[in-house]
């Protein structure tokens, strides 16, 4: 079996990401991100389209109730948060394919140490072991603590 150049120290033994782990990771990644740019431009493409029409109708068909009013707000909040959202996950995918070809993928960002199979293969974009997150979320909440204080 053919290794990675890439050897990460865990618990005093070496633990090894292959080629055929590597490259399988990479095309789960290419495919996920492939599928959310197409996402993305379908709803592009859907939300040109709906505006279009809306635009090319008459005066009458306009939001004049608050209720409408507030339907439609309610629907763009949603699609700017479901953008943002999917436009985050396409940055950590994008990241995920640049550690693969950097040859740090599955290396923790914070301690260096190995993110473990089973942690890859829940979230393929991690760059955090489980230990670290947790302590990143940690002090991100007592900053947001002491900054409502």
């Amino acid at each position: 079996m053919a290794y990675w150049s890439l050897f990460l120290v865990l618990g005093g033994f070496m633990d090894t990401l292959s080629n055929e782990e590597l490259e399988r990771f990479k095309v789960l990644l290419t495919e996920r991100y492939n599928a959310l740019l197409e996402e993305l431009r379908y709803r592009e493409r859907s939300s040109i389209m709906e505006n279009q029409r809306e635009t090319g109708a008459e005066l009458s068909s306009y939001a004049n109730h608050p209720a409408e009013a507030a339907s439609d707000y309610a629907n763009l909040t949603m699609n700017l948060n479901l953008a943002e959202r999917d436009s985050k996950y396409l940055k950590q995918l994008e990241d995920a394919l640049m550690r693969i070809e950097k040859g740090t993928f599955g290396v923790c960002v914070v301690c260096k140490n190995a993110i473990p199979m089973v942690r890859l293969e829940a979230v393929p974009t991690a760059n955090k072991c489980i230990e670290c997150k947790n302590e990143v979320k940690k002090r991100e909440q007592e900053e947001a603590k002491h900054s409502l204080s």
